[in-house]
């Protein structure tokens, strides 16, 4: 049965891109092999190229073969995908990583091939490349978007808001932007609070109402008579429309973010991310090396490639496929989901007090030292 199989899978090979039955048989080899560690289809298409690329690397020959058949083919394809990112203002790397799971060091290379088209069509000169920077964020609150561009020569940030008056859009006007050397600061001023607040007397008992409108809170009626002080309603409010600051950095950036209430979204490969706030949440592509520390908000990272350090209170953690040497992910309250690659090695150590921990392409690794602790909550390895 199996031999059947291989024999149908080199067959393919051999017709659809046109390589020897040598190729054939060791890509053949090389992707039963994927699949056996890697579920999912999308993640064994893309840590089957992975494994090409790498071997490429190597010097195999059969697979500098392979991998100059698949692109001879899919080239069309590939342009077609890079011309859509670039028209509709996206991350061409992503795009091409994302629509045909393709690695990172694969889609770097169509880019330099297809921007270099360009320019050649356009009469136009290469556009220079930048230096790598770190993105060093400060903000109380607010919706950050760091957006990896491949084609950028220089790093660039906007700090704004909705609003044309308050707290929000005087915080917005007063934020800073610093380009030194190889690091872009922002800080943004905590929004200055409204306070309104009123006195009624009657019968010797003193009531104090208190609007409170800033950092989201709000607090009402504040009695003192013979009986003591009385605090009515805490509750939270919404003074102003949020802090929005939109970054764009030059490959091989890393970005370190600090704040109270931040939810930070990734576009594109990210080098480095050390994030530390009370509370928001995390969601991006591919990152590095990866360390975030919040009490309150949820991580969703579609790739790491190196190593992740994250804890945090209440939240889960979802790392779609993780290649790298070294995970520690812990939460109090809130589920963690990790998917290892066959590159993925050394130590995964999850811990959740109260939530699910879902570990795949774990069992049976030899080069993984995987321990899981969950007080209340079911834990699942494959």
């Amino acid at each position: 049965m199996l031999n059947d199989i291989r024999a149908e899978l080199a067959a393919d090979f051999v017709n659809e891109f046109g390589v020897t039955e040598m190729t054939a048989a060791m890509a053949t080899h090389l992707f039963l092999a994927v699949t056996t560690s890697v579920q999912g289809e999308k993640a064994q298409e893309m840590e089957f190229q992975r494994a090409l690329q790498q071997a490429v690397t190597q010097g195999e020959s059969w697979a500098t073969e392979m991998v100059a058949k698949m692109l001879e083919k899919r080239l069309p394809v590939y342009r077609t995908t890079y011309q859509r990112a670039i028209a509709g203002g996206q991350d061409p790397t992503t795009a091409l990583m994302r629509s045909h799971s393709l690695p990172i060091a694969a889609a770097r290379e169509l880019i330099t091939l297809f921007s270099r088209e360009s320019a050649d069509g356009d009469e136009q000169r290469d556009i220079p490349s930048a230096r790598p920077v770190l993105a060093d964020i400060h903000s109380y609150n607010g919706k950050v978007t760091v957006t990896i561009d491949p084609t950028a020569t220089v790093a660039r940030a906007r700090v704004h808001t909705r609003d044309a008056s308050g707290p929000s859009a005087k915080a917005a006007r007063d934020a800073s932007v610093r380009l030194v050397d190889d690091q872009l600061t922002v800080t943004v001023p905590d929004p200055e609070p409204i306070m309104a607040s009123n006195f009624n007397f009657s019968s010797g008992t003193v009531f104090q109402n208190v609007s409170y409108v800033g950092q989201g809170v709000t607090m009402t009626g504040l009695t003192i008579d013979e009986n003591g002080v009385r605090i009515g309603d805490m509750t939270g409010a919404v003074g102003s429309s949020p802090i929005e600051i939109d970054v764009t950095l030059p490959p091989g950036s890393g970005v370190k973010l600090r704040g109270h209430n931040l939810d930070l979204t990734v576009n594109g490969l990210l080098a480095a991310l050390d994030s530390e706030t009370h509370s928001g949440s995390v969601r991006a592509g591919i990152i590095g090396k990866a360390k975030i520390h919040s009490h309150s908000g949820d991580s969703t990272i579609d790739a790491i490639q190196d190593s992740i350090d994250s804890d945090t209170h209440n939240g889960t953690t979802s790392i779609g496929t993780y290649g790298g040497g070294e995970a520690r992910l812990v939460t109090h309250s809130g589920g963690i989901h990790l998917t290892a690659s066959r590159h993925a090695r050394g130590k995964i150590h999850t811990r959740s007090h109260n939530g699910p921990i879902v570990l795949r392409g774990v069992r049976g690794r030899t080069d993984l030292q995987v321990t899981t602790s969950s007080h209340n909550g079911h834990i699942s390895t494959s």
